[in-house]
């Protein structure tokens, strides 16, 4: 008797359970699931016009930035102007010197445009469809610039882990330039000597560098277009206002790879360590971290013109 009162409690709660999972199933595929934001066609191609412009406009100064770089990484070049620095470059290491680091240059750029302004067109477009969904009135008005500013922080972080290992190659191989013969043979020696987790050790001091320029780039020019209608105009504006809030990060990354004795000398670059500390330590004024601004400012008001008209002739109307 007792056997079977056990028996038929057992029974009872194994059906009970059984019952509570199949509702709890049933539960769960009514409940809607979230759906992960995939990319429009709209932003595929925002992706692909951000890819082009962004290669052509880097690609077009890249003589301007050999010579800023150049600057930033030579004490022995520091003091002199930007066409000084050009006639010395040009006589001592010949006019081609103008273009090293053209193939990494152009293959990072290329990457980096592309997912810098397809995933800014995305985020922005999940952060306003987000405030919508919460009641938030007017929100592409009142929020439009933290959305802005947030959307290409974020798109820019991710932007920087394509750029970083070409970019750290392109510095190498226009600070030193016995460091190797081609860009693929200074990626070999870079994981020959460090391995290939260093050619992203460098994404720190990067981000330092890419990440308020972009925010200032991109949030500035929305911001510019409300009153301004040329996008060439907007897109110099925006590039000299991106140059000068992301020159410090600019600098520290520069004397980081290449920067030092001990790696024009030796080739061995000093970002792997990537001691952004040590570098603000050696300065002996804060002016420095705006070596090589008149070049730099140049070279982004450039870029950004001509990347924002390119950008602007290929993507298609919101």
């Amino acid at each position: 008797m007792a056997r079977r009162r056990t028996r038929a409690l057992v029974g009872a709660l194994v059906l009970h359970a059984a019952a509570a999972v199949r509702g709890a199933s049933a539960a769960a595929a009514l409940r809607p699931r979230r759906r992960t934001p995939t990319p429009s066609p709209y932003e595929l191609r925002c992706a692909a016009a951000g890819a082009v412009s962004t290669c052509a406009s880097h690609t077009l100064t890249l003589p301007l930035d050999v010579l800023k770089t150049k600057i930033q990484s030579d004490a022995a070049l520091a003091g002199l102007t930007l066409v000084a620095v050009a006639k010395k470059v040009v006589r001592t290491q010949g006019p081609l010197s103008l273009l090293a680091g053209f193939t990494p240059n152009a293959a990072g750029y290329f990457m980096q445009g592309a997912i810098k302004f397809g995933l800014y067109e995305l985020h922005k477009r999940c952060a306003f469809e987000w405030l919508e969904r919460r009641g938030v009135a007017d929100a592409r008005r009142k929020h439009r610039v933290a959305v802005w500013v947030a959307a290409s922080a974020c798109a820019e972080v991710v932007a920087c882990l394509a750029l970083c290992p070409m970019e750290a190659t392109k510095i190498r191989l226009v600070t030193d330039p016995f460091y190797a013969p081609s860009t693929a043979a200074a990626l070999r020696r870079v994981v020959r000597d460090s391995g290939a987790g260093s050619l992203w050790q460098g994404v720190g001091p990067i981000m330092v560098r890419q990440v308020p320029y972009t925010v200032a780039k991109l949030a500035g020019y929305e911001a510019i277009a409300t009153r301004v209608d040329n996008p060439v105009l907007r897109g110099v504006l925006a590039g000299s206002a991106a140059a000068v809030v992301s020159q410090p990060g600019d600098v520290i990354l520069n004397r980081l790879c290449g920067g030092s004795a001990r790696a024009r000398l030796t080739g061995m670059c000093s970002l792997e360590q990537a001691d952004m500390a040590s570098v603000l330590r050696a300065m002996t004024h804060p002016s420095e971290l705006f070596v090589g601004l008149q070049a730099r400012i140049s070279m982004c008001a450039i870029v950004c013109a001509s990347q924002f008209f390119i950008y602007e002739a290929l993507r298609p109307p919101p």
